[in-house]
């Protein structure tokens, strides 16, 4: 009989990171799982790799849809997978589904298992025609919905980020007034919050400070940042929108932070925004690492580039510098 060693002797076994694309758990979270409550046991290949099988990634995404409906992690983690999806099918059937923050969702005429799921671009589409009708309860139901259908990684990249960039292009171009923009921003804005609220980083985690710079007022990528970096195990200090350089680098220094992350989404022509950034570098201690990221910062780029900060394209490769600032 082959040993436990042998990772292919019993079928397919796949690493952590093809494990957390398939399952919308970040690699942090499924470590969690594994050590504090035992949910799935992935063989272990030369040099300690974690190896997973068929059967742990369906135990997990059943694990993860039942904590989107409201179950404690502790509760269920022990369970059986037979029983697992049984329950699972109930929840869902019964339409006791919740979104990520923890709220109730109400999908009008369907239930959760019978409706058909949309794909992201679709959410895309529906947020951006809540936002032309001036309709919020529309756009909090499409939400809502993507948050059940979606993993948090999905939501961000796949749904929030593009709609918002495109309701900000539309904007522009005067395709939308401002009262929708505002109103997009604000519903959003709310969402992100919430789920701000309720993510609970391990109270040992190191500390991050996230915010965006003075003249900088759009929050919605450093929600999302702060969102994303504690769903990798950091403990994230928020201090929202057009924050001075020396409060910044106040925070950093307070709480003993090992990175500053800055969004830069709008202007991106700010003449007094490369003065604020070397004010921020000056006034932040070495060797604490800078991460700048949003729609403009490229705009900005000799700057970051001259006070050593990294930019970093996209939510993943954000969680890539986390990793690799943790890992130093």
């Amino acid at each position: 009989m082959a040993g436990r060693n042998e990772p292919f002797a019993n079928g397919p076994r796949h690493p952590i990171q093809v494990v957390s694309r398939r399952t919308g758990l970040t690699s942090d979270t499924l470590r969690a799982w594994e050590k504090r409550y035992a949910a799935v046991e992935p063989e272990r290949a030369s040099g300690g790799r974690r190896l997973y099988s068929d059967e742990d990634i369906e135990r997990l995404s059943l694990l993860r849809r039942a904590s989107k409906a409201g179950r404690r992690i502790g509760d269920i983690a022990g369970m059986p997978t037979g029983e697992l999806k049984a329950l699972v099918a109930e929840d869902e059937a019964a339409g006791s589904v919740v979104d990520l923050t923890g709220r109730p969702v109400a999908i009008r005429g369907t239930t959760a298992v019978s409706r058909e799921k949309l794909a992201p671009a679709e959410y895309v589409s529906a947020i951006r025609r809540a936002v032309g009708e001036l309709d919020p309860e529309a756009l909090e139901r499409s939400l809502a919905r993507a948050c059940v259908d979606l993993s948090t990684p999905e939501l961000f990249e796949q749904v929030i980020e593009p709609a918002m960039r495109q309701i900000g292009d539309d904007w522009v171009t005067g395709e939308i007034r401002v009262s929708q923009e505002h109103l997009a921003s604000a519903v959003v804005r709310s969402l992100l919050g919430r789920l701000l609220d309720v993510s609970a980083p391990h109270e040992s985690a190191p500390k991050i400070v996230v915010g965006t710079p003075a003249g900088q007022i759009h929050e919605i990528g450093a929600l999302m940042a702060a969102i994303t970096a504690i769903d990798a195990g950091w403990g994230v200090v928020y201090l929202g929108p057009n924050l001075p350089a020396n409060d910044l680098a106040h925070a950093v220094r307070e709480t003993g932070a090992r990175a500053l992350v800055l969004s830069i989404v709008y202007p991106g022509d700010d003449p007094r925004l490369p003065a604020e950034l070397v004010r921020i570098r000056e006034a932040t201690p070495d060797p604490v690492s800078i991460l700048v990221g949003g729609r403009s910062a490229s705009s900005y780029g000799e700057t970051l580039e001259q006070i050593g900060a990294v930019v970093v394209r996209g939510l993943t490769r954000f969680r890539d510098e986390l990793y690799e600032i943790r890992s130093a």
